[in-house]
């Protein structure tokens, strides 16, 4: 049986090469069965493989991940080749159409002409020209990002403004479709374009807090974004607003857990069995008494 799983895998490692999608629609493959399992461990192995071979690629933002796509198509491998001004005056438009998508709540239509506004200046593409027919797949070896940032500081400023109003934008759009994880990325990279911006900094802030699976780290990280945004914009209301109820929360939150930590000290819940009559507190009571501590110690403006 193992001599006859081998010549199996071998055959089916051939049949991912030439078409890895059929396999996973084919009923064989399901159920528990020998030549099913057989099936499963040849995609795994397959995945594994092509895993190794995008690891910087996976790395990069999903919006640079797509512009790759974008390079399969005619019109936009002829607009990658034209003079810089030309490329940000068709950018600006398919920017302009993804703000009219937006406004008519076509959030997911809206992204696609965000991605494909700052595709003709920031981009990747692979230098294998057959790699979506040859098998190769998606390979770092064979990727270049392009960053096309022209030839004069003017043109470098053009392109910087583009990016980070297309990722302000993206953000936007995937807080409305709640793609909150998505919606940071977003604000990760705007962030790096300007460092100091306020609105990436505060979408980045919300999108933190929107999720109901949001933690109290989540909500600690948003209130040092809104903090600094406020640090820029001081006059800003609407970052002020979200930052005093952000604050807020938390002062009571951390009221919560100092009260808590109080009560088991004092209810003696926590104790150690071989300790009981010892003169000493026990080491776990010791720990207890630490996190209050450090809980007393923080300031609500951390």
């Amino acid at each position: 049986p193992r001599a006859t799983s081998g010549v199996w895998l071998v055959a089916l490692w051939w049949l991912l090469e030439a078409d890895p999608c059929p396999l996973s629609s084919m009923s064989m493959f399901g159920g528990d069965n020998e030549l099913g399992n057989i099936l499963q461990e040849a995609v795994k192995l397959k995945s594994a493989q092509m895993g190794q071979k995008r690891q910087t690629y996976e790395k990069w933002p999903f919006f640079v991940q797509h512009t790759l796509f974008h390079g399969e198509k005619d019109d936009f491998k002829a607009w990658r080749q034209l003079p810089f001004q030309e490329k940000i005056t068709i950018s600006e438009r398919i920017k302009e159409e993804g703000n009219e998508l937006y406004a008519k709540g076509s959030w997911s239509d809206a992204v696609d002409k965000y991605e494909e506004a700052a595709t003709l200046v920031y981009y990747c593409y692979s230098t294998d020209s057959g790699w979506r027919k040859n098998n190769r797949g998606i390979d770092d070896d064979v990727l270049v990002l392009v960053d096309d940032h022209g030839s004069t500081e003017e043109e470098a400023k053009l392109q910087s403004k583009l990016r980070l109003s297309c990722c302000l934008n993206l953000a936007a759009c995937k807080q409305k479709l709640e793609k909150y994880e998505e919606a940071i990325v977003a604000c990760d990279v705007a962030l790096e374009i300007d460092p100091r911006n306020v609105k990436a900094l505060y979408r980045r802030a919300e999108a933190r807090v929107r999720p109901s699976k949001s933690t109290a780290y989540d909500h600690d990280l948003a209130i040092k974004d809104l903090a600094k945004a406020h640090e820029v914009e001081p006059k800003n209301t609407t970052v002020e607003k979200l930052l005093k109820t952000l604050r807020g929360e938390r002062k009571v939150q951390r009221t919560k857990d100092s009260k808590t930590f109080t009560g088991m000290f004092n209810r003696g819940e926590i104790y150690d069995k071989d300790m009981e009559n010892a003169q000493q507190p026990c080491s776990s009571e010791f720990e207890m008494r630490e996190i209050q501590k450090r809980i007393e110690g923080i300031s609500d403006e951390d």
